[in-house]
Parts: C-alpha cells; structure tokens; sequence
C-alpha cells in the first residue's frame, strides 16, 4: 500500500531484467540504452503478470482490445533511470573508485514513463542535486485503490489461524505455548500462499479467457 517513487523501484515491483555494464572502451554505456525487443517481451510478460511496477496497473482492457498488436504496451524503465544513474556515477568517490550503479529493466506504463520524463526533466533543469529523491515526497504515486489478493492477508490470517483448530489440535501442535504458536504460524503462513497462488492464477487464466473471446476462438 505504499506510495511509489518515480525514481526507484514501484511498490509493485517483483520481476526485473539485469542490465549488463558495458566495457570501459564503450562510448555510451549499454544500460543507459533502451530495451531490445527481447528484452521487452519478457517485460511485457511481467507487466501482464505483475503489473506496472509504478502504478501496478496489468493495462488488461488495452490488452484485450490489442491481443494481436506487436507493439509492446509496458516500456522498459531504467531502474535507477539513466539521469539518477549518470549523477551517482559522477560523483568523486565512485569516479575514484570506478564504481557504476547496477540498472534493471522494469515494466512500466505508458502514463507512469511519461509522469517520470516530466518530473526528472524538472529535477535536472533546477539543478537538484538529489535526483534519486525528486520522484518521492509528495510526487509520489498513490495507488491504494489498486489492491493485489496480498492485501487480504492480514484477514485471512485470523481466519485460517484459527478455522479447525479445535482443542485436541491444539494439543497436537506441541507441548508448550511457543511450540505451538510457532507451528501455528507456518501452517498460515502455507495457508495464505497456497490461497494466494490460486487467486493470482485465478485472475490471470480470466484475463486469458477474456482475450479469447475477444478474438472469437
């Protein structure tokens, strides 16, 4: 539920690509270049699971309008983006030791990008020395509206803790009061996951449903 900066890894952020760094004999370092096309259809694929890593939108109307489109839909972002990378590697003691930040590929959205450009636009002509910061604060996207089947944990937590758990299991589950909450806890634990892993592949064979139909097979 928390807020995503704009300029680091989105709250929705699970899957991402390793940039490779370029050699010292390269002009312009290969991780400020954008995706290949391999590259973002494997981002595509994420997005559509995972969602935006910004927003933690799956984008799936314009999927399912566009199933046949070779056009990617969730563009590759720079995480640390390129503008935050260059003033992190340019300051004196990483230069000294000749240090570069790592970069990863997530998916992002086309409205996510675009906030992102404007922003970091901003942050370079004023001159901000911070660049790493200028998409938090209140700049920060809220997406608390945008809730994933993790959100319903806590729920579901008192729920299955206690579901079936009678007093002759709860003799079963150890003979003092920490062995029993212990086993208690990861047999919720393995409860919740196995509910959310459902879900999830619930949602998405729906998503590949709607697309069929969509496309009349």
């Amino acid at each position: 539920l928390s807020p995503s900066s704009y300029t680091a890894r989105g709250s929705f952020a699970r899957k991402g690509i390793p940039i490779p760094k370029s050699s010292s004999s390269s002009i312009i370092p290969s991780s400020f270049n954008y995706a290949t096309k391999s590259q973002r259809e494997k981002l595509h694929q994420i997005g559509s699971r995972f969602g935006c890593h910004t927003c933690g939108s799956r984008l799936l109307f314009r999927q399912v309008r566009l199933p046949n489109t070779k056009k990617m839909i969730f563009h590759g972002d720079h995480i640390p983006p390129v503008s935050v990378a260059k003033q992190i590697n340019n300051r004196w003691y990483n230069r000294k030791l000749g240090r570069t930040v790592a970069q990863r590929f997530y998916p992002q959205c086309t409205d996510c990008s675009n906030k992102q450009g404007g922003l970091l636009s901003r942050a370079v002509n004023a001159g901000h020395r911070n660049l790493h910061a200028a998409g938090g604060g209140s700049e920060s996207h809220f997406h608390g509206w945008r809730m994933r089947v993790g959100h319903l944990t806590g729920g579901l937590v008192a729920v299955v803790s206690t579901v079936g758990v009678g007093n002759d299991d709860a003799r079963w589950l150890g003979s003092s009061e920490e062995e029993e909450a212990e086993v208690l806890v990861h047999s919720s634990r393995d409860r919740i996951r196995s509910i959310q892993y459902w879900l999830e592949d619930l949602l998405y064979d729906a998503k590949r449903m709607m697309s069929n139909v969509w496309n009349g097979r």
